[in-house]
């Protein structure tokens, strides 16, 4: 342990001084050295613009000026003309140099009017610094370039790198010194608290740790003496945290299941057996409680990919439901598949909404279709010469009358729903005398339920003779259901009225007809839902009268609901 700890410690140190000494050579000696460079070159393009005054860019041979000049700046000076053409040097014969277009200094100098770099001399194994201005005056245009050797500045840097390598490697020894002294020191601490620990382990929690100048350590002393103290106690606030993440899991609304690697339940959602069957889950194979071969699919593919999926699949055991589910894997060890998240959300009032509107467009197509080809048919044939014809002349017309007054009633139904929705149509409440809204109702319909041999009844409770609702909208109302009641009414007869129900009024309509079916009741009030297609268009119902009501109820803030048994008759109630 010694030797190991120590070696950890000293590595440490040792790997933060490193650290510290590349920080210093890289950022400390490169500030020097570029802090340097900046005033050299604030000095040098000063120097330039000085000597820019008596310059004067002839073609005339200018080295012996250059000369001058460099021994009152100490720096080779360069005079270039336009044409990157040497006319003036300090240090060289500038008949014999090169054209220094080309030279990045220069070329920066034609840009943005000074340029400066940095090359490197192989003759003199260090760099030299460039600065080149380009000057314009009235004796010519051209460029002055100055040149300093670098050597003194990397030498500089080199005695300041050598400072702070000696520096390290003073505070590296000392380091070194200290690290034996603290290793030995904390070796001691930690025997007696890997003793301590070992004896917890073992059950002995009576025992407490003392530690004798340890500075920090006295703290994991303490801690350690408690620990065994407090350990029960977390002990149970665990289990507690994990019974309330059992309880959450098996109370979010959407049926969840975990399943393991192998396809048993691990864990369901009190939820899950709304979705599938009040029956005991867990431990049984995911088949069993999902019967559905799309979902098996899905579960083999996450097995396969490792990655979730979704689909949407029908059941129809308990009941018929349309669900959407997302599968997950599960991790526990790595990439190791220990198992699948299976979330199931109810779908089934979505399904049903679209096939609703499916409906709809459906119904609406042929509810056009047939009034339309029966104009556009008997207009043909009064086209190809029947109009001749008076007697069937006249008779094809009536035909054409009757489906165009089909149609526009059909549009009115659909448009008086739209503006029911919309708000357009409102609905004002005001105090009102139910016995002659129902007066109404029984003049306009005692004449048609006595040509089909039906009584006409009203029943009205003496208690309510006034409701809150809107005249002309419960007018409407009332004419759908008592038209519909008579339709579908052979024998017997039809009441409407109000009454009471545990203190609650409603108004209702009851007939004796053929009644509806316990499955199709949940879609009355539909638009162009009918029980019966065929013989609501032989009586000449457009299917939206049940859809008007249920919008103008719904207006007033009541509610509707629908009783009936096939064969004996139904009864609508308008709870108020």
């Amino acid at each position: 342990m010694k030797h190991g700890l120590f070696r950890r410690i000293f590595i440490l140190y040792a790997l933060v001084i490193v650290l510290a000494l590349v920080f210093v050579e890289i950022f400390i000696t490169s500030a020097v050295r570029n802090s340097y460079l900046e005033t050299l070159r604030g000095s040098l393009a000063a120097q330039i613009s000085l000597i820019a005054r008596n310059i004067s860019f002839t073609p005339s041979n200018l080295d012996s000026l250059c000369r001058g000049l460099k021994k009152e700046t100490g720096a080779r000076v360069t005079i270039i003309d336009m044409d990157g053409r040497v006319i003036g040097d300090s240090d060289t014969d500038s008949s014999l140099m090169d054209n220094h277009l080309h030279r990045a200094e220069i070329e920066q100098a034609v840009l943005f009017g000074t340029g400066f770099a940095i090359r490197h001399s192989g003759t003199m194994n260090y760099d030299f610094l460039y600065l080149a201005k380009k000057i314009s005056h009235g004796r010519g245009e051209g460029f002055i370039r100055l040149s300093v050797p670098l050597g003194e500045v990397d030498s500089a840097v080199n005695i300041l790198r050598m400072k702070i390598i000696l520096s390290v490697v003073g505070v590296f020894l000392v380091t070194w010194m200290f690290s034996i002294w603290q290793t030995n020191h904390l070796r001691r601490l930690l025997i007696q608290i890997t003793d301590f620990s070992k004896s917890l382990s073992r059950g002995e929690i009576d025992k407490r740790l003392f530690l004798k100048d340890s500075g920090e350590f006295n703290e994991i002393a303490d801690n350690l003496t408690s620990m065994s103290v407090k350990l029960q106690g977390t002990i149970g606030e665990s289990e507690e945290e994990r019974n309330r993440l059992n309880v959450i899991l098996r109370s979010v609304p959407d049926a969840l299941l975990i399943i393991d690697a192998k396809g048993l339940i691990t864990l369901s959602s009190s939820s899950a057996r709304e979705f599938f069957g009040d029956v005991p889950m867990t431990g049984l194979p995911f088949m069993e409680v999902v019967r559905n071969h799309e979902f098996a699919n899905i579960m083999d593919e996450v097995r396969r990919d490792l990655s979730p999926v979704m689909t949407e699949f029908r059941i129809d055991n308990p009941t018929e439901k349309y669900l959407s589910v997302r599968v997950s894997p599960l991790f526990y060890h790595g990439h190791e598949l220990s198992g699948f998240v299976a979330i199931f959300h109810d779908i089934t009032q979505n399904e049903k909404l679209e096939q609703v509107r499916k409906d709809f467009v459906a119904n609406v197509s042929h509810e056009l279709k047939t009034p339309i080809t029966a104009i556009r048919g008997f207009a043909d044939t009064l086209l190809d010469g029947a109009l001749d014809d008076r007697e069937n002349a006249a008779r094809f017309i009536q035909t054409i009358k009757s489906n165009s007054e089909r149609i526009n009633s059909l549009v009115d139904d659909l448009m008086t729903i739209s503006k029911i929705e919309l708000g357009v149509i409102r609905v004002d409440k005001s105090l009102i005398d139910c016995g002659d809204v129902f007066e109404n109702i029984m003049e306009m319909f005692r004449g048609r339920a006595s040509a089909k041999g039906l009584t006409l009844e009203v029943i009205q409770s003496p208690e309510l003779l006034q409701i809150s609702a809107d005249r002309n909208r419960l007018l409407q109302i009332l004419t759908n259901l008592v038209d519909n009641a008579i339709k579908f009414t052979e024998k017997g007869g039809v009441t409407f009225g109000i009454d009471q129900e545990e203190g609650k009024p409603y108004l209702f309509v009851e007939d004796t007809g053929i009644g509806v079916p316990a499955k199709f009741i949940s879609r009355l009030g539909e638009r162009f839902f009918r029980v019966d297609p065929g013989r609501s268009r032989t009586m000449g119902g457009t299917g939206l009268g049940l859809a008007i009501v249920k919008h103008l109820v719904k207006a007033h803030g009541w509610n509707l609901k629908i009783e009936s048994i096939p064969g004996k008759g139904s009864r609508v109630k308008i709870i108020i």
